[in-house]
């Protein structure tokens, strides 16, 4: 909704902006936690489970919006 009344975005752009939002974790906060030899388990996690609700909500972001 602040998408398209306070931006003025509609149809595609909509629609690209609301996904790339939606999209998880990058892998970039497992990659440097493993190579400065940081605790690997929480980015990990993260990446996992940002990766397993995305399919869910980009899935139902492409219903809605598509």
């Amino acid at each position: 909704m602040l998408g398209r009344w306070v931006f003025g975005l509609g149809g595609h752009e909509l629609f690209a902006v609301v996904l790339c939002a939606a999209l998880p974790t990058a892998q970039n906060a497992f990659i440097f936690a493993a190579e400065y030899r940081l605790d690997t388990e929480l980015p990990r996690d993260t990446v996992l489970l940002t990766t397993l609700l995305s399919m869910v909500s980009l899935s139902l972001i492409a219903v809605l919006l598509g």
